[in-house]
């Protein structure tokens, strides 16, 4: 006799979850949507933060703030975002890559893209091309490494942090071309370009979007690009293949990403404004201006670039970064 009401009650109860996660998904964003950037002001990773910052946030409905948090090879960074409530108000904007580049070299002692929840990537471009200065007394790779046979433990090359492929790829061309270079990290992009036009460092490994603005300006030469072909904007530039190294670097993008434990709801919410914003004329414009190619990528389609790099790329960065146990 008392099997309504109890029914009555649950159903109550049913109603009102639905309704909360209702609500939940409708008021959000309920503040500004923060966006960790792990590397210092000026990098390609910065400039693409800051022009999607508008896109996204017209997508959303609502405010999208960069926030630069550099530093451990972005761990302090990542730190953050695993801290965060999983209410997508606090998101991270760095390439699948990186992180794993600094996982191989030993940054992270586990596999920490896995614990994240990944969004979506807003483009591509050439991973990495090797920069010297305009007026170096070397004009193309071939005549650094003759100048670094000729003056040898002079030459250092700066790059975005310690680890991952920007100081695999400054290791592996110098120990290809037989010449001894010191790589010296930075905590991005921005610093080591400042380094570079300072003559604080020989050259430096970064990417397509910090490079080529100095290079149209006259400032820096490009030595080589890590793409599987040359560049449109640089056709005169070789590839790393080309200057010796012997493995494909993959195509690099820059990828957003929450903590873990973010609901179905809120990450399709978050996906499908990335698309629309990827989209938009604005970002795609300002994107083409740092030779980045905005085309939006979801999570399962970027699932075969993560098992490639673990394959591929992974056991090249243990061997070049061996654990603190095994150097002993």
């Amino acid at each position: 006799m008392h099997r309504r009401p109890i029914v009555r009650t649950l159903l109550a109860g049913l109603c009102l979850a639905l309704g909360s996660g209702l609500a939940a998904g409708q008021g959000f964003p309920s503040k500004p949507v923060r966006i960790i950037v792990p590397f210092a002001a000026g990098g390609a990773n910065d400039l693409n933060a800051r022009s999607l910052q508008g896109p996204l946030g017209k997508a959303l409905g609502g405010t999208v703030v960069v926030d630069n948090v550099a530093g451990g090879s972005t761990k302090i960074a990542v730190d953050q975002l695993m801290r965060s409530a999983p209410d997508g108000h606090t998101l991270i904007l760095v390439g699948a890559g990186p992180l794993m580049g600094y996982h191989y070299s030993g940054t992270y002692e586990t596999k920490v893209w896995e614990q994240l929840t990944l969004l979506g990537r807003t483009g591509s471009m050439p991973w990495v091309v090797i920069e010297a200065r305009a007026d170096a007394p070397y004009k193309t790779w071939a005549e650094l490494v003759e100048y670094a046979k000729k003056n040898p433990g002079t030459l250092s090359a700066g790059g975005p942090a310690k680890g991952g492929i920007m100081e695999l790829t400054a290791v592996e061309t110098a120990k290809n071309a037989g010449i001894d270079v010191a790589y010296v990290p930075f905590a991005g992009g921005g610093p080591s370009g400042l380094a570079l036009l300072g003559g604080h460092v020989a050259y430096r490994v970064a990417q397509a979007s910090e490079v080529y603005p100095n290079v149209r300006a006259g400032k820096t030469r490009a030595l080589g690009v890590g793409s599987p072909t040359r560049m449109a904007e640089m056709p005169d530039v070789p590839t790393l293949k080309q200057l010796g190294i012997l493995f494909d670097i993959p195509s690099f993008g820059f990828d957003l990403w929450g903590p873990a434990g973010m609901s179905p709801a809120l990450v399709q919410q978050i996906s499908s404004a990335l698309e629309q914003a990827v989209k938009d004329p604005s970002y795609v414009e300002t994107s083409r201006k740092f030779v980045y190619e905005p085309v939006y990528t979801g999570p399962a389609a970027l699932k075969d670039g993560i098992r490639y790099f673990e394959a591929e790329i992974g056991p090249r960065l243990l061997k070049a970064f061996p654990p603190e146990a095994a150097k002993k």
